[in-house]
Protein backbone atom coordinates (compact mmCIF):
# COMPACT_ATOMS: atom_id res chain seq x y z
CA UNK A 1 0.00 0.00 0.00
CA UNK A 2 2.89 2.53 0.76
CA UNK A 3 4.48 1.77 -2.35
CA UNK A 4 1.56 2.60 -4.03
CA UNK A 5 0.67 5.49 -2.79
CA UNK A 6 4.19 6.83 -1.90
CA UNK A 7 3.91 9.06 -5.46
CA UNK A 8 0.19 11.04 -4.55
CA UNK A 9 0.70 14.78 -4.21
CA UNK A 10 -1.11 14.08 -1.17
CA UNK A 11 1.08 11.39 0.40
CA UNK A 12 2.79 13.60 2.65
CA UNK A 13 -0.32 14.26 3.96
CA UNK A 14 -2.14 11.32 4.38
CA UNK A 15 0.79 8.66 5.62
CA UNK A 16 0.32 8.93 8.86
CA UNK A 17 -3.65 7.80 8.51
CA UNK A 18 -3.32 4.91 5.98
CA UNK A 19 -4.49 2.25 7.72
CA UNK A 20 -7.68 4.71 8.53
CA UNK A 21 -8.17 4.84 4.14
CA UNK A 22 -9.09 2.29 2.14
CA UNK A 23 -8.51 1.82 -1.81
CA UNK A 24 -11.83 0.87 -3.41
CA UNK A 25 -12.57 0.13 -7.04
CA UNK A 26 -15.44 0.51 -8.99
CA UNK A 27 -16.22 -0.78 -12.79
CA UNK A 28 -17.38 1.21 -15.60
CA UNK A 29 -20.81 2.57 -15.41
CA UNK A 30 -21.11 1.92 -11.64
CA UNK A 31 -22.19 4.37 -9.25
CA UNK A 32 -19.98 5.46 -6.79
CA UNK A 33 -22.57 7.91 -4.96
CA UNK A 34 -26.33 8.56 -5.29
CA UNK A 35 -28.10 11.94 -5.16
CA UNK A 36 -30.13 10.64 -2.38
CA UNK A 37 -27.61 9.12 -0.64
CA UNK A 38 -25.91 10.91 2.74
CA UNK A 39 -22.37 10.47 1.65
CA UNK A 40 -19.91 11.37 4.18
CA UNK A 41 -16.70 10.25 3.17
CA UNK A 42 -14.13 11.88 0.56
CA UNK A 43 -12.70 9.93 -2.28
CA UNK A 44 -9.68 11.06 -4.16
CA UNK A 45 -9.01 9.70 -7.58
CA UNK A 46 -5.80 7.16 -8.06
CA UNK A 47 -7.17 5.81 -11.65
CA UNK A 48 -9.68 6.29 -14.02
CA UNK A 49 -12.50 8.92 -14.41
CA UNK A 50 -15.58 9.60 -12.60
CA UNK A 51 -18.39 11.91 -13.62
CA UNK A 52 -20.68 14.28 -11.41
CA UNK A 53 -23.80 15.24 -12.39
CA UNK A 54 -27.44 15.69 -12.11
CA UNK A 55 -30.30 13.98 -13.26
CA UNK A 56 -33.70 14.97 -13.23
CA UNK A 57 -37.17 12.46 -12.36
CA UNK A 58 -37.86 13.01 -15.98
CA UNK A 59 -34.42 12.08 -17.26
CA UNK A 60 -32.34 15.28 -17.95
CA UNK A 61 -28.90 15.37 -17.52
CA UNK A 62 -26.79 18.15 -16.62
CA UNK A 63 -22.87 17.31 -16.40
CA UNK A 64 -21.24 19.17 -13.35
CA UNK A 65 -17.98 18.09 -13.39
CA UNK A 66 -15.67 15.25 -14.65
CA UNK A 67 -12.90 14.34 -12.24
CA UNK A 68 -9.23 12.17 -13.09
CA UNK A 69 -6.17 11.05 -11.68
CA UNK A 70 -5.31 13.80 -7.98
CA UNK A 71 -8.89 15.31 -7.62
CA UNK A 72 -10.83 15.13 -5.10
CA UNK A 73 -14.79 13.62 -4.81
CA UNK A 74 -17.53 13.68 -2.77
CA UNK A 75 -20.55 15.79 -1.71
CA UNK A 76 -18.82 18.55 -0.76
CA UNK A 77 -21.96 21.10 -1.34
CA UNK A 78 -22.98 19.56 2.53
CA UNK A 79 -19.66 21.77 3.61
CA UNK A 80 -21.78 24.72 2.50
CA UNK A 81 -24.75 23.70 3.81
CA UNK A 82 -26.46 22.87 0.63
CA UNK A 83 -27.30 19.50 -1.41
CA UNK A 84 -26.78 19.49 -5.23
CA UNK A 85 -28.13 16.14 -5.76
CA UNK A 86 -25.65 15.13 -7.88
CA UNK A 87 -24.82 11.28 -8.64
CA UNK A 88 -20.96 9.91 -8.62
CA UNK A 89 -20.35 7.76 -11.39
CA UNK A 90 -17.16 5.38 -12.38
CA UNK A 91 -16.78 6.38 -16.41
CA UNK A 92 -14.32 3.84 -16.72
CA UNK A 93 -13.00 1.36 -14.38
CA UNK A 94 -11.69 3.45 -11.38
CA UNK A 95 -9.78 3.40 -8.17
CA UNK A 96 -9.92 6.00 -5.46
CA UNK A 97 -9.04 6.74 -2.02
CA UNK A 98 -12.02 6.60 0.65
CA UNK A 99 -10.97 8.71 2.86
CA UNK A 100 -13.49 8.88 6.51
CA UNK A 101 -15.02 11.35 8.16
CA UNK A 102 -13.02 11.44 11.03
CA UNK A 103 -9.99 11.05 8.92
CA UNK A 104 -10.88 13.50 7.07
CA UNK A 105 -11.53 16.24 9.94
CA UNK A 106 -8.14 15.05 11.27
CA UNK A 107 -6.70 15.95 7.88
CA UNK A 108 -7.99 19.41 8.12
CA UNK A 109 -6.33 20.63 10.57
CA UNK A 110 -3.23 20.26 8.87
CA UNK A 111 -3.18 23.99 6.88
CA UNK A 112 -1.10 22.61 4.20
CA UNK A 113 -3.66 20.27 3.57
CA UNK A 114 -6.38 22.10 3.84
CA UNK A 115 -4.75 25.22 1.71
CA UNK A 116 -4.51 22.05 -1.68
CA UNK A 117 -7.87 20.39 -0.32
CA UNK A 118 -10.17 24.01 -1.08
CA UNK A 119 -7.60 25.05 -3.73
CA UNK A 120 -8.99 22.25 -5.89
CA UNK A 121 -12.20 22.22 -5.01
CA UNK A 122 -12.68 26.27 -5.62
CA UNK A 123 -10.83 25.93 -9.20
CA UNK A 124 -13.19 23.44 -9.91
CA UNK A 125 -16.29 25.50 -9.03
CA UNK A 126 -14.58 28.62 -10.03
CA UNK A 127 -14.42 26.70 -13.97
CA UNK A 128 -18.20 25.24 -13.33
CA UNK A 129 -19.10 29.00 -12.93
CA UNK A 130 -17.42 29.97 -16.22
CA UNK A 131 -18.81 27.57 -17.86
CA UNK A 132 -22.12 28.89 -16.77
CA UNK A 133 -21.59 32.47 -17.65
CA UNK A 134 -20.78 31.32 -20.96
CA UNK A 135 -23.55 29.74 -21.33
CA UNK A 136 -25.82 32.92 -21.05
CA UNK A 137 -23.10 35.17 -22.56
CA UNK A 138 -23.11 33.15 -25.75
CA UNK A 139 -25.64 30.80 -28.03
CA UNK A 140 -24.89 27.49 -28.97
CA UNK A 141 -23.66 27.69 -32.07
CA UNK A 142 -20.51 30.05 -31.32
CA UNK A 143 -19.88 27.75 -27.88
CA UNK A 144 -20.01 24.81 -29.83
CA UNK A 145 -17.67 25.95 -32.66
CA UNK A 146 -15.13 27.31 -30.76
CA UNK A 147 -15.34 23.66 -28.51
CA UNK A 148 -14.68 22.03 -32.36
CA UNK A 149 -11.71 24.43 -32.83
CA UNK A 150 -9.70 23.93 -29.78
CA UNK A 151 -10.46 20.12 -29.20
CA UNK A 152 -10.11 19.00 -32.62
CA UNK A 153 -7.44 17.31 -33.90
CA UNK A 154 -6.37 18.35 -37.28
CA UNK A 155 -9.93 19.10 -39.02
CA UNK A 156 -11.10 15.92 -37.19
CA UNK A 157 -13.05 15.84 -33.91
CA UNK A 158 -13.73 12.68 -32.60
CA UNK A 159 -16.56 11.63 -30.09
CA UNK A 160 -17.79 8.87 -28.22
CA UNK A 161 -21.82 9.24 -28.06
CA UNK A 162 -24.18 11.94 -29.15
CA UNK A 163 -24.99 11.27 -25.36
CA UNK A 164 -21.55 12.46 -24.22
CA UNK A 165 -21.88 16.04 -26.17
CA UNK A 166 -25.43 16.37 -24.96
CA UNK A 167 -23.88 16.07 -21.92
CA UNK A 168 -20.35 18.32 -22.18
CA UNK A 169 -23.24 21.25 -23.55
CA UNK A 170 -25.98 20.34 -20.79
CA UNK A 171 -27.88 20.02 -24.14
CA UNK A 172 -31.11 18.18 -25.64
CA UNK A 173 -30.59 16.04 -28.37
CA UNK A 174 -32.80 17.69 -30.72
CA UNK A 175 -30.88 21.35 -29.70
CA UNK A 176 -27.26 19.40 -30.31
CA UNK A 177 -28.89 18.49 -33.81
CA UNK A 178 -29.95 22.00 -34.89
CA UNK A 179 -26.64 23.24 -33.89
CA UNK A 180 -24.62 20.74 -36.22
CA UNK A 181 -27.45 21.06 -38.82
CA UNK A 182 -27.05 24.64 -38.86
CA UNK A 183 -23.27 24.58 -39.39
CA UNK A 184 -23.22 21.60 -42.03
CA UNK A 185 -25.87 24.03 -43.90
CA UNK A 186 -23.14 26.84 -43.68
CA UNK A 187 -20.92 24.40 -44.91
CA UNK A 188 -18.52 24.41 -42.03
CA UNK A 189 -18.36 20.93 -40.89
CA UNK A 190 -19.45 17.92 -41.87
CA UNK A 191 -20.36 14.96 -39.83
CA UNK A 192 -19.36 11.12 -40.40
CA UNK A 193 -20.55 8.81 -37.70
CA UNK A 194 -18.63 9.81 -34.22
CA UNK A 195 -16.39 12.00 -35.75
CA UNK A 196 -16.98 15.98 -37.62
CA UNK A 197 -14.82 17.17 -40.13
CA UNK A 198 -14.20 21.00 -40.14
CA UNK A 199 -14.15 22.11 -43.57
CA UNK A 200 -14.13 25.87 -43.05
CA UNK A 201 -11.87 26.63 -40.07
CA UNK A 202 -11.77 30.02 -40.90
CA UNK A 203 -15.68 30.00 -40.60
CA UNK A 204 -15.72 28.47 -37.11
CA UNK A 205 -12.69 30.64 -36.18
CA UNK A 206 -14.94 33.57 -37.03
CA UNK A 207 -18.03 32.61 -35.76
CA UNK A 208 -16.50 32.10 -31.70
CA UNK A 209 -14.00 34.70 -31.72
CA UNK A 210 -15.78 36.36 -28.76
CA UNK A 211 -16.42 32.90 -27.05
CA UNK A 212 -12.53 32.53 -27.42
CA UNK A 213 -11.16 36.22 -26.03
CA UNK A 214 -13.82 35.14 -22.95
CA UNK A 215 -11.30 32.70 -22.54
CA UNK A 216 -8.00 34.29 -22.59
CA UNK A 217 -5.97 34.72 -19.43
CA UNK A 218 -4.16 37.52 -18.68
CA UNK A 219 -1.34 35.80 -17.98
CA UNK A 220 -0.95 37.18 -14.18
CA UNK A 221 1.54 36.18 -11.90
CA UNK A 222 -1.31 36.52 -8.64
CA UNK A 223 -1.27 32.61 -8.26
CA UNK A 224 -1.95 30.40 -5.41
CA UNK A 225 1.21 28.34 -4.64
CA UNK A 226 0.53 24.73 -5.01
Amino acid sequence: MYMELGDLYIYKFIKEYLDEIAIVHYKKGQYIAYSDENLTEIFYVLDGIVRVECVTAYGKTFLVDELAKNEFVGRFSYMYEQNLFCDIKAINNVSLLKINKDTFDKLQKNPEFLKVFLYKISNRIYCMYKKLIMKNLFDAEEIFAYYLVKNSAGDVFNFKSTNELCNIFSMSRKGLYNVINKLIKKAAIKKEKASIIITDRDQLLKLSVHVREFNVTNGSNIKFDI
